[in-house]
Order: structure tokens, then sequence, then C-alpha cells
């Protein structure tokens, strides 16, 4: 018996698997529970499996995540960056070995392993369209390491790394709301959170994020909204946006989350030990944007 409970709690992503479709968040955070222990039912199991699948740009943007992270914490230590020639070759040799890995479809044998949303429903993603995946991955990373940003991070001081990836938390009304900030530093009386952005669209504002950002960083790090800049780098059009926000902003995020919280919580047969109600309950989308992409399709009944 699994000695960890399934405990709720809410984050931006999961608020948005809710609202993109409810039988895709029974799977996300209740189907797969258990599924990687042995004896589990086959059903559970795929589930588990299905879940950790990424598609091919989650993928891209997560290899790129990583490299930025050990650079920076490597920055952090004191210890000497490789060169983004380097880093890019290495990044690029990982990345093949991976997509071997996945087409081969390991991640059945090992579901720590890396696979494809592509491979495993055996979509048709031409060469080129692979091609231009890994192009975008190096682009990024020479945008990064060439990036005013970067060079800004390099002399900093030891004691002002805050944050550097990590899977962070705070509590609003008992429950606990989780995110990840790609990097945080504390400059003077002020705090800088960078979030790193490799898709191929600018996002216009944060919203939901920001305000995130903001509450943590005023309970974590006792910072008032004024001190707190949040910059959005897109490293594909190298190109960074920055934001604040305002006491205003923040009430109306706190409400926006209670109510989100709410809507999530309606599903539970037993809130207090977070037990949902029958899959069934969980409506499906039929609409083949989203199904066409979704990485339960063949565990989905009708």
């Amino acid at each position: 018996m699994s000695e960890w409970k399934n405990e709720f709690s809410w984050s931006k992503t999961r608020d948005e698997v809710l609202k993109t479709c409810p039988r895709q968040y029974w799977f996300s955070y209740y189907g797969y529970w258990n599924g990687w222990l042995e004896g589990v039912p086959e059903r559970t199991r795929q589930i588990y499996i299905l879940k950790n699948l990424k598609n091919r740009h989650m993928w891209a943007g997560e290899k790129i995540h990583e490299c930025i992270q050990r650079s920076l914490n490597n920055l952090r230590r004191g210890i000497k960056v490789l060169r983004v020639d380097e880093i890019v070759s290495i990044t690029l040799d990982q990345m093949r070995a991976e997509f071997r890995s996945s087409k081969s479809k390991n991640y059945w044998k090992n579901p720590k392993s890396c696979g494809l949303l592509e491979h495993e429903y055996e979509m048709e993603v031409s060469d080129e369209e692979w091609k231009e995946v890994a192009g975008n991955v190096e682009t990024c990373l020479r945008n990064f390491y060439a990036s005013d940003i970067y060079d800004g991070l390099k002399p900093h001081r030891k004691d002002g790394w805050l944050e550097i990836e990590e899977f962070s938390s705070f509590l609003l009304d008992h429950t606990k709301i989780n995110l990840v900030i790609d990097c945080a530093i504390k400059e003077g009386q002020g705090v800088y959170i960078y979030d790193w952005k490799t898709g191929k669209g600018l996002s216009e504002g944060l919203s939901i994020q920001l305000g995130c950002y903001a509450l943590y960083a005023m309970e974590k790090w006792n910072v008032s909204p004024e001190s707190l800049n949040v910059i959005e780098y897109n490293l594909s059009f190298n190109k960074s946006n920055w934001f604040s926000v305002s006491q205003e902003e923040i009430k109306g995020m706190k409400g926006y989350i209670e109510g989100s919280i709410k809507d999530m919580q309606s599903l539970l047969a037993d809130v207090p030990n977070n037990l949902p109600l029958e899959e069934d309950r969980f409506s499906k989308i039929e609409d083949e944007h989203i199904t066409s992409r979704c990485n339960f399709k063949k565990v989905c009944r009708k």
C-alpha cells in the first residue's frame, strides 16, 4: 500500500486543466493515483504512464529550463558555467537519446523515461517539424546566454539569490497553493522574479501567475507589491516584458483562486480526504481541438 496521501492543493496548471476538460482533470489528479505501485489495475497504470507524456513543445521547453537552471545554480555556487556551444551540443545529444527512447516506447517499461505524445499516438510529424523543435531549443539557449538578463545575473551576490526552479507553496485560507519560480533574486529592497518563456507566442499579461508570485513573495520574503517586479523573458523572440501588481489586483486574484478552489471541491465526494466523485461525474469535453491533443485518449471512456 502507498504511504502517500493524495492531498488537495491548488495551482495555475490545475485550474487550467479543469477549465480545459473536467474528465482530463480527473485523470490528471485522481485517476493516476497509485499507478506506480505493483499490482494496481492495468487501467490505473496506463493512466499514470499517459499522465507523464509530454508533447514535443513541452519537452523542448523542459530541456531549456533544465539548462538554465543548471547554469544559474552553478553561478550561485561559484562554479564555472560551460560555453554556450558545449551547452547546446550536450542538450541536443540528450534530446536525440530521449527521442529514440520515446520512439521505442520505453516509457511503458520505465515510466520515468521520456515519453512523447506524438510517439504514443503515432501522430504524423515530419522530420522538418522535429528539426524545427531542435532549432528552437538552440535559438532559445543562444539567446539566453547572450542576453543582458544573463549578464546581469552573472555577477549577482551569493546571498541575493532567492530561488531557482524550486517547487514552492504558500497557504491561502488553509489551502496549499503550489507554484514554481524560474528565478528570483533580491536587489536592494526589491525582489525580481524571472519567468522564462520558450513558445512562439508573446504574452500580453501574466494575470493569474503574477498574482500567485505576488502572494508568495509577500508571505515568503515579506515584500510589498510595490517592491516586486516580474520579468517575462521570451527566449524565442529574445524579448522581455516587465510587470508589476497592485493591492487591488492581488485582492481580485485571491477571489479568483478561492472561486476556483470551490469549483474543484464541488467535484469531491469527501472534501477533507480529497476523494473525488465517480469518473463519469467529470464531464468530457467533445471538442476535437482538445481531444486530439489529450494524453488520455486511449483510456477515456465514452
